[in-house]
């Protein structure tokens, strides 16, 4: 897997590199509208040098025909191909920057989207647990948003006609007199040059400051979302949030003040320079006309040519400082692209879990850029069928534990094993397809009640019953009879027309999700927390019973419902120190029954 890099400073990606794979993915994207428009915009790059070669024509023929040598007629054919050159270049260009670019830019942006959703389903779960991970995540997005693909096609078709133009104009000027060429190099270049440099900095500038502002992102959502708003205004802690939020916007903003302070200063210099140079290649050019070094055409060529050198360049360096900005945008959205799939090629398929017991060996697992171990060399078995319960106290390691059986994580140390099968062999989809889980920090979908107890096996969502048969395992029933339209009924805030559930109506509905999967291993992980006793105790127990003879996980902080579980597992501190029955475990008087010392001491008053 691509690692991602902790200092974005040192990721400096070679832009070659990437513009050429960036033209290729848009060419794979749609072959003939990419060709056709590089194309047409190499045509448009070469029409300004024809342009200069028949101004200077014209003009001589103009003079001709004011001095009497010539006919006003021996001016019309260089007057119509002037016309038809100028038609010609507008209409490339319009058919290839709107009519082509348009379609391209919306069929790029459709396949970015796309491969951007699946690599987030495919990712590995830990990569998320990376700070790093989503400074990268917010600097790949900046590709998908509206524009970005329409911006950076306009930059690089406009470096491509920039640089024909200017290498075209400079040849045509260069045959005539090569002290023209240093004339038009003076006068074009420092302020784009300039211009560069200083947009390169300033980008690098930001990628230092990603962080700085993804916190101060989230201190505005803090401060304007409605589940903070309690704490916020219960602990009065909108003026120092307030306060941090701006001490963070002007850490970002004054650097960047001085890096746009010093750009603009340098580029008004520079200016200057290329002004005073521009003068000088006039009445250099006035002179030789007098002197009869260059005719007049040649002199109102220079000066056409003068001008479409300034724009060529202009547009060669200015958009390349663009171009270099969102190349390194590309270099983040394809390093992101560029990281490992899910699955380890040459995984293998699982035959079924409810006959393959689970087995770990010195089993260890530490989260990325922590110091300690969250598990540590952790042995057990859990038989086929059997329901097993974990305890411990917070921050002991039991939903992590959960998250390695399920194959969200991988173990960083020991074994992990289905059956006979490594955990690294073993095909994720399978595996998660003979599974169902419920989280304590369960999903709130923004959809149909219908459709948040259905996405636990979205492909029997339509059969009939289906949806009511999980409801009524769950509890969701009770919640489907008091809503408005059932189970056809929009949950949450987000849209118009939505009903909001309580705490515990969630979670029936997230045990309900779970239900609607006939799975061979079973999890459960602490969602009942807002139920009182006597409804997870219910919940448990129906839970048990659908689960039946299927391998099953309890994870729970109350030891009552751990009775109703075959075998109890204690964690604590990242540790298995107990396992057996709750008889078993009381007798030992160990950490078990301290813990269960004290509950019964909370309930007993």
């Amino acid at each position: 897997m691509v690692q991602v890099e902790s200092d974005p400073v040192k990721l400096r990606p070679r832009g070659l590199r990437t513009l050429i794979r960036f033209l290729g993915w848009m060419i794979r994207i749609d072959p003939w509208r990419s060709v056709l428009s590089l194309f047409l915009e190499f045509t448009c790059g070469l029409l300004p040098a024809v342009t200069v070669w028949v101004v200077r024509e014209l003009f001589d023929q103009s003079v001709g025909v004011y001095e009497g040598r010539d006919p006003v007629s021996s001016m019309l054919p260089w007057l119509a191909g002037w016309a038809s050159v100028t038609l010609a270049e507008i209409g490339l260009r319009t058919w290839s920057r709107t009519i082509l670019l348009e379609r391209l830019k919306q069929e790029m942006e459709d396949r970015l989207l796309e491969q951007l959703q699946i690599k987030s389903r495919s990712l590995r779960l830990v990569v998320f647990e990376r700070a790093d991970f989503h400074d990268l995540i917010r600097r790949a997005q900046v590709a998908a948003t509206p524009g970005f693909f329409l911006n950076l096609l306009g930059a690089i078709y406009r470096i491509l006609t920039g640089g024909l133009t200017v290498v075209s104009v400079g040849i045509v000027v260069g045959f005539w007199d090569p002290y023209l060429l240093v004339a038009i190099l003076l006068v074009s270049l420092p302020p784009p040059l300039a211009g560069l440099y200083h947009n390169v900095h300033e980008f690098y500038l930001e990628r230092r400051q990603t962080q700085a502002q993804r916190l101060r992102a989230y201190l505005e959502r803090i401060l304007t979302e409605r589940e903070d708003a309690k704490e916020v205004r219960v602990f009065r802690l909108g003026t120092v949030l307030a306060g941090w939020w701006d001490h963070l916007y002007w850490q970002v903003a004054d650097p960047l003040y001085r890096q746009r302070r010093k750009h603009h200063a340098t580029g008004g210099c520079l200016s200057a320079v290329s002004l005073s140079a521009f003068a000088g290649a006039v009445g250099w050019s006035a002179w030789a006309v007098l002197g009869g070094g260059l005719s007049a055409g040649q002199f109102a060529a220079m000066l056409v040519a003068l001008r479409q050198a300034r724009t060529g360049v202009d547009h060669l360096v200015n958009r390349m400082s663009f171009l270099a900005i969102q190349l390194m945008n590309i270099a983040d959205l394809f390093a992101y692209l560029d990281l490992g799939p899910e699955d380890p090629s040459g995984s293998v398929g699982l035959a079924t879990l409810n006959s393959e017991a689970i087995t770990t060996k010195d089993l260890s697992f530490r989260y990325p850029q922590a110091e300690q171990h969250a598990l540590t060399e952790i042995t057990l078995t859990v038989r086929p069928g059997e329901r097993v319960a974990l305890v411990g106290a917070n921050g002991s390691g039991k939903t992590t534990l959960v998250k390695l059986l399920l194959g969200l994580f991988r173990p960083t140390g020991g074994e992990l094993n289905y059956g006979d099968l490594p955990a690294n062999q073993v095909s994720r989809d399978q595996l998660w397809n003979q599974s169902t889980a419920v989280f304590q920090d369960y999903t709130r979908f923004a959809f149909t009640l219908g459709e948040n107890i259905g996405f636990g096996r979205w492909e029997r969502m339509q059969e009939p019953g289906e949806i009511e048969r999980a409801a009524r395992r769950g509890g969701a029933d009770a919640v489907a009879n008091r809503l408005p339209e059932g189970y056809e009924t929009p949950l949450g805030r987000e849209f118009e027309g939505a009903t909001e559930l309580s705490g515990g109506e969630w979670q029936r509905v997230a045990i309900s999700r779970g239900f609607m999967r006939d799975a061979d291993l079973v999890v459960l992980d602490e969602p009942t927390a807002s139920l009182d006793p006597k409804a997870e105790a219910d919940v448990f127990r129906r839970f048990l019973a659908m689960a039946g003879g299927r391998t099953t996980i309890v994870v729970s902080h109350r030891l009552g419902s751990a009775r109703m579980c075959d075998r109890i597992l204690v964690l604590k501190d990242g540790r298995l120190v107990e396992e057996g029955s709750h008889d078993e475990l009381i007798v030992r008087n160990g950490e078990y029954a301290r813990m269960w010392a004290l509950q019964a001491g909370w309930y007993e008053g």
